[in-house]
């Protein structure tokens, strides 16, 4: 048996947590509130700027040359899967892997895969009596399938598959204190991950049958060798599926907290046009991810405040989305707000690739929920910064 074949779930499985005031809705929507009523201009704390206004935010991610990502996420990056576009900055490279990334994500049936993730999901739900856990039992687990079905990893078994996921995107994105346990569990996992790809693309290489999933695009354009399709396939799975399951426990959260809005919101069950932007004002008042963090390259000025070389840039986008400038009457829940201006998956340079698949799986998994009906949300448990799960009581059988 080799080092690979003897990793299991539980060397890289994120331990339970208890909820904390710091993960919960209530402390941060209110801290974001405020922040941004407080923090009109930038905020330095010796090495450490905050920025919170919409204005702020949105031009430090249009400034890519002076607000660097790769002194950021390039080193933990790198360590798990080898180069990513979103360790990197403005460079030939960048855009050369990002335009073969977007080439083979276009060549993909995303309107099939859509039907098979709707499908999954109503099998789930006819599975289940009258209680769902709408994390682990659902929303992951139909975010899990697409991410197979869109990067071409059929053979791994489904739990240590999801988990191993999970392992790398908490130390690849969010080990900003570089915690030891953490990165151990995201070393192992990473080896799994890569002995996965690496195998399923030489047997493709090898059969000629390359399919019709991204990894088979990319084999078919021939734009990059197979590390290099190893590398972006890696880096776009790990951010998959662990989004989208937490993006529908807050919006469910978010939902249950206010009876009249659940009401209203149940009434647009059916419409996904609808659904995507109660699926989007709910996550702007308890986003998935509520920062972003750049480097600043040189010394530079950011409305008016000067910004030293190396500081590190807390990026608040959920505070900017408070922001009464850009979402007027910010408190007030509204489905037909403009798209331009909401920053769940980022902006500019290193705007999410993935967004347009959750953009139609956000309120799909959250529609066919409530169009079942759910008489009682239970409390959110933890494994460490993802929801893990969360029990409904559904309204009907």
């Amino acid at each position: 048996m080799n080092a690979v074949e003897g990793i299991t779930v539980k060397d890289v499985e994120t331990p339970a947590a208890k909820g904390s005031l710091l993960l919960g809705q209530g402390l941060s929507g209110f801290a974001a509130k405020l922040g941004v009523r407080l923090l009109r201009k930038p905020l330095r704390l010796r090495s450490t700027v905050i920025v919170a206004t919409h204005a702020d935010v949105t031009e430090v991610l249009r400034r890519d040359l002076d607000f660097l990502i790769a002194p950021i996420n390039a080193e933990r990056i790198n360590e798990v899967n080898g180069p990513f576009v979103l360790g990197m900055d403005r460079s030939f490279t960048l855009t050369d892997e990002r335009m073969a990334l977007y080439a083979a994500l276009a060549a993909v049936d995303l309107p099939a895969v859509n039907e098979e993730s709707a499908a999954e999901a109503d099998r789930l739900l006819a599975d289940a009596t009258m209680e769902i856990d709408a994390v682990a039992g659902y929303a992951r687990r139909v975010a899990g399938k697409t991410a197979r079905q869109i990067f071409g990893l059929h053979k791994p078994e489904e739990a240590l598959f999801l988990e191993v996921v999970r392992a790398i995107f908490a130390h690849t994105f969010l080990n900003v204190g570089n915690d030891a346990a953490i990165r151990e569990r995201a070393l192992k996992a990473s080896q799994l991950m890569r002995h996965w790809f690496t195998v399923e693309i030489a047997e493709r290489q090898a059969s000629g049958a390359f399919g019709k999933d991204m990894m088979g695009a990319m084999l078919t354009q021939g734009a990059m060798d197979a590390d290099g399709i190893r590398r972006t396939l890696g880096g776009m799975l790990v951010g998959s599926i662990d989004t989208t399951a937490s993006a529908v426990a807050k919006i469910l959260v978010v939902l249950s907290r206010d009876k009249a809005l659940m009401r209203t919101v149940s009434a647009d069950a059916q419409d996904m046009t609808r659904m995507l932007g109660w699926c989007r004002e709910a996550l702007r008042r308890w986003p998935h991810n509520p920062i972003l963090t750049r480097s600043a390259a040189a010394s530079t000025t950011l409305n008016g405040r000067g910004i030293p070389a190396g500081a590190n840039v807390i990026v608040w986008t959920q505070a900017a989305m408070q922001d009464a400038a850009a979402f007027p009457e910010p408190d007030v829940l509204r489905p037909d707000r403009s798209a331009r201006s909401y920053l769940h998956f980022g902006s500019e340079l290193h705007h999410c690739a993935g967004r347009m698949v959750n953009e139609k799986q956000l309120p799909m998994l959250v529609g066919k929920l409530l169009e079942r009906g759910i008489s009682k949300t239970g409390s959110i448990r933890w494994a460490g910064p993802f929801p893990d799960r969360l029990p409904l009581t559904l309204g009907r059988s």
